[in-house]
């Protein structure tokens, strides 16, 4: 087991942090069963295991280049429709190890009469066989394109599934701009003018590592970073840049 792992699975911080978490979601998904109906926009939740589950894992989200609220998480397509892919509080795209499984947990969490809810929820496993992970350099990409059996979380029916998903991870040193550039600079200003809320529109990762990855990337779940000391980080930074570390430690 890798050291990462390690510290997940024995730090009791990480530990109640993803308690706090599945009993959010626990609570979350009763309110989409309710939500179901009252909504315009077609709801999709489905696990391929027993759910709930403590998930004492490390986390990885696939980020795009420069995060920003309206376009943060890299795209998974269910049954040829994009997945939402946006920022919100209690959502996220990762991916982890169990063993040599890859496990995908993508949750992109609503809130309506003042009560959360999934518009989508995806708990997945992946033997050797039905994923591939191809590395160069400092580079590496997580592919996937299967049909797997899942349940349905509303209904409780099993249904057959198509899930595809090509991640990326390009070399972020170099590539990550500090908070105070991102605010100041012409050219960040003109990316930035492309979407929802014009040129003052922030990367929504300024807010939480305090800077800007310009490239596609996963990045440590925040629930990580607010413990890196405990997994051997003395600054956010230093945990982005070593973040092809733990995958390496898993190629097969």
């Amino acid at each position: 087991m890798c050291n990462i792992c390690e510290i997940a699975k024995s730090n009791q911080s990480y530990k109640s942090l993803i308690d706090k978490m599945e009993k959010e979601d626990i609570a979350r998904m009763e309110n989409t069963k309710q939500m179901v109906k009252n909504v315009s926009f077609p709801i999709k939740c489905y696990t391929s295991i027993n759910w709930p589950v403590k998930l004492y894992y490390p986390f990885f989200d696939a980020r795009m280049a420069y995060a920003v609220p309206s376009n943060y998480f890299q795209n998974i397509i269910l049954d040829d429709e994009r997945l939402g892919n946006n920022f919100s509080h209690g959502s996220m795209r990762a991916v982890f190890f169990s063993g040599k499984r890859l496990m995908l947990f993508s949750k992109s969490v609503n809130f309506k009469d003042g009560k959360e809810f999934f518009n989508s929820f995806l708990l997945l496993h992946l033997e050797e066989n039905e994923y591939e992970m191809k590395m160069e350099g400092e580079s590496f990409s997580i592919s996937v394109s299967i049909t797997k059996q899942m349940k349905n979380l509303i209904s409780s029916a099993i249904e057959t599934k198509a899930i595809k998903f090509n991640f990326v991870h390009s070399p972020v040193k170099g590539r990550i701009v500090t908070k105070e550039r991102v605010l100041t600079s012409s050219e960040f200003k003109t990316i930035y003018s492309k979407y929802a809320g014009g040129a003052q529109m922030r990367s929504a990762s300024i807010d939480l590592e305090g800077y800007a990855i310009t490239v596609p990337h996963f990045a440590p779940h925040p629930y990580m970073l607010q413990l890196k000391e405990a997994f051997g980080y003395q600054s956010n930074r230093e945990f982005q840049e070593h973040v092809i570390d733990y995958f390496t430690s898993h190629k097969h």
